[in-house]
């Protein structure tokens, strides 16, 4: 019976960090769904459309934890180099 508790105890945990994104803010998740979403994008309409869904999305900054500064940081700058290659993709290239 102890063993049973003791599993259940361990299950309920598991599923709270799941449930909670590891303890990670609404921010730092927005901005890596933000990368997530903008580095799967291949033309400039799909670049425009993540960038306006993480900009809806500019409240959940004040979640920020004070250690996340910097993992949102790289994130939203990755996120940012990709939506720069997806929008360049659809320009024609300058002749030589």
């Amino acid at each position: 019976m102890k063993i049973i508790k003791i599993a259940n105890v361990l299950l309920l945990g598991t599923l709270l960090v799941a449930a909670t994104g590891c303890g990670k803010s609404k921010a730092l998740m927005a901005a890596e769904a933000y990368e997530t979403a903008a580095c799967a994008c291949k033309d400039a309409k799909c670049a425009t459309e993540a960038s306006t869904k993480f900009t809806a999305s500019a409240g959940d900054m004040a979640t920020a934890k004070g250690g996340e500064a910097e993992a949102i940081s790289k994130a939203t700058t990755a996120a940012a180099s990709c939506v720069m290659k997806a929008s360049m993709a659809g320009l024609p290239t300058p002749p030589k």
